[in-house]
């Protein structure tokens, strides 16, 4: 078996059949791969819309346990030479699986890859899910350019060579209830391990991004909240100097986060949609006030943990 494809799936009803359908017309011959469904105590209609697809296995874990600890359990159960994780809210291009074999086929000591992402449709000049997808993406769109390794890849659209990886046992996704900062996490010990990460442009999904300004706002504000506990904590990391442990202090560096992350958004987009993302600025900008209100609610939550010795 040449790939794996890993799906975690919690109340993925209303997308999982877009999934599916462009998994059971890839390009790749269908005996080369197989297609892994971990249902993460879904409560909607997730696995009996799957089950209707002949070819997808379904895998039950015992209880919600985050997206990360369903990667880990599904990648136990692949057989495939090489493991992609897909999110449960894309459409496929047709090619996917074939770009992530080849890529792992022809890059040298190559560990892991991740693909770009485009949006779900053309969201619309001012939309909130334009909004959505310029600060979500910056870092994996299909032009953006890469002159050393990059830090970390989303994992939504990601693909180990289970050989190198999955032999170190120490290379495992978080798992818990973290929504994000996952993928930074399972990069950086990749990393620390020795293994090359490469940005494979070409192998592409579609995103459905949030489209009101609620969910945008939750996204980004999710999004803070989980950073002190993953940069602040891998001094190593890019920006981790962000994000001091106490609150007093994180709150000085509050105006550098606002201004500095907008300008790397901006400064990623700028070559390819100068003119969307210069007009959106004002909602990159809200976006990462949620972003900042998140990272100070985080900074507590974890100067606390420490005080109670946790």
């Amino acid at each position: 078996m040449d790939v794996s494809v890993v799906i975690p799936c919690h109340n993925a009803a209303d997308n999982i059949s877009r999934l599916l359908d462009g998994l059971s017309k890839q390009t790749l011959d269908p005996s080369r791969y197989e297609i892994l469904l971990v249902d993460d105590g879904s409560t909607d209609d997730s696995a009996a819309i799957a089950s209707s697809f002949s070819r997808v296995q379904i895998l039950h874990h015992s209880c919600t346990s985050g997206p990360g600890a369903s990667r880990n359990f599904g990648a136990d159960e692949a057989c495939g030479r090489i493991i992609l994780f897909l999110d449960s809210d894309l459409q496929v291009s047709p090619d996917l699986l074939e770009k992530h074999l080849n890529a792992h086929s022809l890059i040298p000591n190559l560990a892991a890859a991740g693909g770009s992402v485009l949006p779900l449709g053309e969201p619309g000049i001012f939309s909130w899910q334009l909004a959505d997808h310029l600060s979500s993406w910056f870092n994996a769109h299909s032009k953006v350019k890469y002159s050393r390794p990059p830090e970390y890849l989303p994992s939504l659209n990601f693909s180990i060579d289970r050989t190198s990886v999955l032999a170190n046992r120490n290379l495992r996704w978080a798992s818990g209830l973290m929504h994000t900062g996952e993928d930074v996490l399972y990069c950086h010990a990749l990393k620390v391990a020795g293994l090359r990460l490469a940005f494979i442009p070409d192998a592409t999904v579609f995103h459905q991004d949030r489209m009101a300004l609620r969910g945008y706002t939750m996204h980004m504000y999710r999004w803070g909240e989980h950073a002190p506990f993953v940069r602040g904590e891998i001094k190593n990391l890019q920006y981790s100097f962000l994000f001091p442990r106490q609150p007093w202090l994180q709150a000085l560096f509050l105006p550098i986060i606002l201004i500095g992350y907008t300008f790397l958004v901006w400064k990623s987009w700028l070559p390819t949609r100068p003119f969307q993302v210069t007009l959106m600025l004002p909602q990159l900008i809200f976006g990462r006030l949620a972003y900042i209100f998140g990272v100070m609610n985080g900074s507590i939550a974890r100067w606390k943990e420490g005080r109670s010795g946790r």
